[in-house]
C-alpha cells in the first residue's frame, strides 16, 4: 500500500500559533512519526514535506496524485477557542472515503478521550487538499493550539507518540496492514542465511536489525575463515 502524509503548513506559513507553539512544527513531527510507524508495517509512505518548507495547497494534492497513492492524510492542529479532536472528508464524500476516515477517527478520538478532551466529530468540508486529491483522503485536527490544556498535551512527546500510533493503527486497520515487524525479527529474505550464520557460530543470533561496527565485521569474517 502507498500512502501520502501531509504535514500542514510550513516555511513562511506557521499555521496556527499559541502557547509557544507553531502548528507547522507539530504537524511535521506527527506526519513523520505516522509515516515511520506505517513503514514498519510494510507500507510505502510518501510525504508532502519532510522539513520546514512552504508548499501551496495545490502542490500537496498534485504530489499525491502524481505518486498514485491509495490514501492521503493531511495533519493539522486547530485554533479558535475550542478543544479536542475532529476530522474532515470532502463535502459529499461517501463509500471508502468515509469508511477509512471513520476507522482512523475512532482510534485517534480514543486517545483524546483518555486525557479528557472531547471528540468534536466526523465532519465534511470543502478543503482544497481534500477536493483536489483523486484518492480517498482525510484531514485531521489534533487539538487546539490556543487552548491551555490541549497545548500542554501537544508539548508532551509521549502524547504526540500516542497520537501518531493511534493514527497509524487506524490506517493499518482500514487497509489491512500487517503487524509491525519487531526490531529483533529476522526478515524473511534473510532467514536462511541468518540461521546458517548462527548455527556456524559466525554470529550469536542477537540484534539482527542493528548496524555493525568494523570490529564486529572482522570478527565474523575471522570466525568464517576458521571454519
Amino acid at each position: 500500500m502507498k500512502f501520502m502524509i501531509d504535514a500542514g503548513h510550513g516555511g513562511k506559513d506557521p499555521g496556527a500559533v499559541g502557547n509557544g507553539l507553531q502548528e507547522k512544527d507539530i504537524t511535521l513531527k506527527l506526519a513523520l512519526r505516522i509515516g515511520e510507524l506505517l513503514t514498519a508495517r510494510g507500507a510505502d509512505v510518501r510525504y508532502t514535506r519532510t522539513n520546514d518548507v512552504f508548499l501551496e495547497l495545490s502542490e500537496r494534492a498534485k504530489a499525491a496524485n502524481a505518486a498514485g497513492v491509495q490514501y492521503f492524510l493531511s495533519v493539522h492542529i486547530n485554533a479558535g477557542g475550542g478543544s479536542g479532536f475532529e476530522s474532515f472528508t470532502y463535502t459529499g464524500s461517501s463509500g471508502a472515503t468515509l469508511a477509512y476516515r471513520n476507522l482512523i477517527h475512532r482510534h485517534v478520538a480514543a486517545e483524546f478521550s483518555k486525557v479528557g478532551l472531547s471528540d468534536r466529530g466526523q465532519k465534511q468540508a470543502n478543503l482544497a487538499v481534500l477536493r483536489e486529491t483523486k484518492m480517498p483522503a482525510a484531514l485531521l485536527e489534533y487539538g487546539f493550539i490556543d487552548n491551555g490544556k490541549d497545548s500542554t498535551l501537544l508539548k508532551d512527546p509521549g502524547f504526540i507518540e500516542r497520537l501518531a500510533a493511534s493514527t497509524a493503527n487506524g490506517i493499518a486497520e482500514a487497509f489491512g496492514l500487517p503487524a509491525p515487524q519487531q526490531k529483533d525479527d529476522v526478515s524473511d529474505w534473510a532467514r536462511e542465511a541468518w540461521d546458517w550464520a548462527v548455527a556456524s557460530g559466525i554470529t550469536d543470533g542477537t540484534r539482527p536489525k542493528d548496524a555493525v561496527t568494523r570490529e564486529e565485521v572482522v570478527t565474523m569474517l575471522h570466525r568464517l575463515m576458521k571454519k
